[in-house]
């Protein structure tokens, strides 16, 4: 059955006829009589069983404009969330719902599996929580994108989140990279940022930071199930870097965040 993309809206403007909201954001108006768009939308909100008669070719002008939403759902997809505390809970909340299945591992299990030749089949994506800096032991698992699992991470260093880019296929940029871009980033004080690193200091985070962190995390992960790597863009929203191609911080003291560009470090680098 056809139904409006999530974001468009058909409403009624005093006065003016019926109007619309497209997914990004921008208003038009919709030069159809009242009783045609108010068909039409009973059959997109699913109000009636069958299709309105002889309303094909509005229907069709709908869909050709990109307001339709006929695609089918996406499969439901394994996630395993490895860490403990009051985030990782977060992230796990904040994932369960329609299209995934959520549950809950241990970083260990997790690097072993990557040891052997054999991969966990049951896990489609595996995202990694850390309530502190984010640890060494994550580069065990940059080999999980060739292996067919996608890799997300969140860490959180003081007061910013850090979510880093989601490794989807093989060759993404993993915590290896992460690592090493940040580093080369620090210049002479990488010493320090190592020391901090190894230091690991409990962030000092509540409820409302977990539930920012772990909204925007599930995100990703939604859109990764969804097929859709490019970032919507609209008169809302300013085109933004594709998940996979940036580094996130999130101030939790703002609620600002700041997306960098990251690329995998080549192999020929030092």
């Amino acid at each position: 059955m056809e139904r409006l993309r999530p974001g468009v809206s058909v409403f009624e403007v005093p006065g003016r006829g019926s109007a619309l909201r497209e997914a990004s954001g921008r208003l038009r108006g919709v030069d159809l009589p009242r009783g045609t768009v108010e068909a039409l939308t009973r059959w997109f909100d699913g109000a009636d069983p069958v299709p309105p008669p002889g309303l094909d070719p509005e229907r069709g002008a709908f869909a050709a404009a990109g307001y339709l939403d006929e695609a089918p759902p996406p499969r439901t997809a394994t996630v395993t969330v490895a860490g403990r505390g009051a985030l990782a809970d977060a992230v796990a909340a904040a994932l369960t719902g329609p299209g995934l299945r959520v549950r809950r591992g241990d970083l260990d299990s997790i690097t072993a599996d990557t040891d052997t030749d054999t991969a966990d089949t049951d896990t489609d994506a595996v995202c990694a929580v850390a309530d502190g800096p984010a640890p060494a032991a994550w580069t065990a698992l940059d080999s999980l994108p060739e292996r067919g699992t996608a890799w997300f991470r969140l860490a959180v260093e003081g007061r910013h989140g850090i979510l880093e880019p989601p490794a989807v296929h093989p060759g993404d940029a993993g915590h290896t990279d992460v690592r090493a871009r940040r580093l080369a980033a620090a210049g002479s004080g990488h010493p320090h940022l190592l020391a901090y690193w190894d230091a690991a200091p409990v962030a000092p985070t509540g409820p409302g930071d977990h539930a920012l962190l772990a909204a925007l995390l599930a995100a990703d992960v939604r859109a990764w199930a969804a097929g859709h790597d490019t970032p919507a863009t609209g008169d809302l929203v300013p085109a933004a870097l594709p998940a996979r191609r940036r580094l996130r911080v999130v101030d939790l003291d703002t609620a600002a965040i700041a997306d960098h560009a990251l690329l995998p470090v080549p192999d020929s680098a030092p």
